[in-house]
């Protein structure tokens, strides 16, 4: 087998175009792979900002169906409240007094 020393001028510029395009080779598949990855953290970043925007439109239509909730209880019981007045009045007056002077000794002191 021939050793490097061995080889014609000739062979050894062949040899350094060999390695010249191996390395331009190696360049190109390293671009290639950096695009890759590229694309991907892409897409994935894509996914998860997808996800965050549909959980975030979920928690959205949960707090709106909350506050409805409350909303309905709310005037719910005050029309309990209301009809409890209307028919027991001076129960009401005197309820209301007594809550009134409570609060007002309780803020006294």
């Amino acid at each position: 087998m021939p050793s490097a020393n061995d080889l014609p001028r000739t062979g050894q510029t062949s040899a350094s175009h060999d390695v010249e395009a191996q390395i331009k080779q190696l360049r190109e598949d390293i671009a290639a792979l950096t695009r890759s990855v590229a694309a991907l953290g892409n897409e994935k970043a894509g996914e998860v900002r997808g996800t965050a925007r549909r959980a975030a439109a979920d928690a959205a239509d949960a707090s709106k169906n909350m506050v409805e909730t409350v909303q309905k209880q709310a005037l719910s019981w005050e029309r309990d409240l209301e009809r409890q007045i209307r028919t027991k009045p001076l129960q009401s007056i005197g309820i209301a007094a007594s809550v009134g002077f409570l609060f007002a000794l309780m803020t006294r002191r």
